[in-house]
C-alpha cells in the first residue's frame, strides 16, 4: 500500500483526530478548549495535534520552538484535509 494512503488512513480512521479536525473546522481553539469540547484529557488531544501538525493538517500562531507556556491556538488546514480524504478514495475506490 503507498506511503500516501497509509497517511491518510493514520489521520481518517483516527476518531479523536478526525474530531479535532472537525472541531478546529469551526475555528481556531486551544488544545484545553478542544479537550472539554472532545471529553478527551488535553494530553492526549496534544499527541494527536502534533501528529496532525506533522502531516500539515493544523498550524498554530505560535512558532513551535517558542511554544512552551504559550496559549496557542490551532488552526486546521481544510484544503490538505481535501487532499487526504481524496488519495484514500482514490486508492479505496481502485482508481489510484
Amino acid at each position: 500500500m503507498p506511503e500516501d494512503v497509509l497517511a491518510a488512513i493514520d489521520i481518517i480512521g483516527n476518531n479523536v483526530r478526525t474530531e479535532i479536525l472537525r472541531q478546529l473546522a469551526q475555528g481556531a481553539s486551544t488544545a484545553h478548549d478542544l479537550a472539554a469540547q472532545i471529553g478527551v484529557h488535553v494530553a492526549s488531544i496534544h499527541r494527536h495535534l502534533v501528529v496532525l501538525e506533522q502531516h500539515d493538517l493544523v498550524r498554530t500562531d505560535v512558532d513551535r520552538s517558542k511554544r512552551r507556556g504559550q496559549m496557542v491556538l490551532w488552526r486546521t488546514d481544510t484544503a490538505t484535509i481535501t487532499d487526504y480524504a481524496q488519495v484514500w478514495a482514490r486508492y479505496a475506490s481502485g482508481r489510484g
